[in-house]
């Protein structure tokens, strides 16, 4: 069905009369889309594998709770590290110049040096605010030394973008989690703790640099020229102010409950949020083939509206399933697999899970106002949201300590219905029809599944007999409730 879209997308671009060049640009996107979906499930996998199951038998909850917190400061000022020249490069028409990669490579890496000083100066400061020990302060100042390393990819990275040339970023990205994942693991096994990690992110920020250079060699020099720093901000500081909501929202609030609910609070909201989010990466990949198909079709509302309500029924026939069966196997999960220790984060799932089911919507339906130009309409829900997580998240935090986080995202969620309604006026969307039936089949799986997860597994074996069972019961679920509709849908998606 995922390969529909993007065969209708290529059909698209195939319409496109124009240059050579055009041609050319729509083969490097078909490569560039497989490259980057290669990437999302490979990356995905490894990560959560690790962290979500083997490091969350072993480790306390609190070691991974440091870990996400500190990850947390350096993402928040990695943010004003960048004031859009990266994005700057990308979208220049006219062909970059030495100037360009010299003037780009040189503001960068003096904001980066000097926020990635300020963090390892006050680092100590940094660990006293949130209770880390010595550990924690020194994984600190070894993610802000990994964030300088990583830096030094962002020149070479945006070149190898601007040509639509991804392979060579897939194939470093892969190296790099690899490494750090297979690090992590061994140098936890052999009772490392946090240093672990420590080492495991400099192992990964080494290999990730030496890689790039190998694939990309640039030659890097030092120097600012006025008018091609000018040009270059023109576009990009407009770029980096844009997504300021986004980390108002999504990037400040981790730090500010993070000193409320504490390492052991943290570990519990990330470890039960990475489990939701999980089946989200389909949504994204959907998502990607979706925002240029609308982009073309935005003259047609008709056709449009047809397009819209296929792809919200498809992105919910493969997101549901996978959240309603997390849902059906997690404690036993928990309880078989993982470790009794992560019972209390169990509620937060099913918190977040209500939300992430509402996310798959309001998700949806944004992308398709952004690709028919109603940029306005989606920032003002972006305000609304962002005011709603800053007043709602620390107060139910106060109340009810980490179980907060998860109960103000599921409030929040319900506010995906303004994104409904907004969107309704636009189009002719049926979206109960879209999510009715993926909902009652996912439902139907995910209440065997729970059943028999309940009586009578008891080994990673079993567990994985009922997943694939599960699997069999949605699917013929399906064809049982609604076998013409489906088979209607992915012979009429094409046109």
């Amino acid at each position: 069905m995922v390969w529909l879209l993007f065969e209708e997308c290529k059909k698209v671009m195939d319409e496109i009369q124009g240059a050579p060049a055009i041609h050319d640009i729509k083969k490097k996107a078909v490569k560039a889309f497989f490259s980057l979906t290669a990437r999302q499930v490979v990356l995905r996998a490894m990560g959560f594998v690790t962290i979500n199951i083997v490091l969350a038998k072993i480790l306390p909850v609190e070691t991974l709770g440091i870990f996400n917190i500190a990850q947390s400061i350096i993402t928040f000022f990695a943010y004003f590290s960048d004031v859009g020249l990266a994005a700057s490069l990308i979208q220049k028409k006219e062909k970059i110049s030495e100037t360009d990669i010299k003037t780009t490579f040189t503001i960068q890496q003096l904001l980066v040096t000097i926020i990635a000083v300020i963090i390892i100066i006050f680092a100590p400061q940094i660990a006293t605010f949130y209770q880390l020990d010595q550990s924690g302060m020194w994984l600190v100042r070894v993610l802000a030394f990994a964030f300088f390393l990583t830096s030094l990819k962002v020149v070479p990275s945006v070149m190898l973008e601007r040509e639509l040339n991804f392979r060579p970023l897939v194939t470093v990205e892969i190296a790099e989690n690899l490494i750090f994942n297979v690090a992590l693991i061994y140098l936890t096994f052999s009772n490392y703790g946090l240093w672990a990690f420590s080492i495991a992110v400099m192992l990964r920020s080494i290999v990730g640099v030496i890689l790039l250079y190998y694939y990309a060699p640039i030659p890097i020099r030092i120097g600012i020229e006025k008018t091609a720093a000018k040009g270059l901000l023109q576009f990009g500081i407009p770029f980096q102010l844009n997504s300021m909501l986004a980390l108002v929202k999504d990037r400040l609030v981790p730090l500010v409950i993070a000193k409320m609910i504490g390492a052991t609070g943290m570990g519990y909201v990330t470890w039960s949020q990475g489990l939701t989010f999980l089946s989200l990466e389909i949504m994204s990949v959907i998502i990607r083939i979706t925002f240029p198909a609308f982009s073309r079709l935005q003259h047609d509302k008709y056709a449009l509206g047809i397009a819209a309500n296929r792809s919200l029924f498809v992105t919910t026939l493969f997101v549901y399933p996978a959240l309603f069966g997390m849902g059906a196997i997690l404690p036993t999960l928990v309880h078989e697999v993982i470790n009794p220790k992560w019972d209390p984060a169990i509620p937060s799932f099913y918190l977040f899970a209500v939300s992430t089911y509402w996310a798959v919507i309001s998700t949806t339906l944004t992308n398709l106002l952004n690709a028919m130009g109603h940029i306005k309409t989606t920032l003002k829900l972006m305000v609304m949201w962002t005011i709603l997580t800053w007043v709602l998240t620390p107060v139910l935090v106060s109340w009810y300590g980490f179980i907060g986080v998860g109960l103000a995202s599921f409030i929040i969620s319900f506010s995906s219905a303004f994104t409904i309604i907004l969107a309704k006026r636009i189009l002719d969307l049926k979206v109960l029809d879209a999510i009715l039936i993926p909902t009652i089949c996912s439902t139907i799986m995910a209440v065997v599944v729970f059943s028999i997860c309940y009586y009578f597994v008891d080994s990673w074996y079993s567990l994985i007999a009922v997943i694939i069972l599960g699997g069999l019961v949605y699917v013929g679920s399906l064809f049982l409730v609604a076998k013409d509709k489906i088979l209607a849908d992915l012979k009429n998606l094409k046109s």
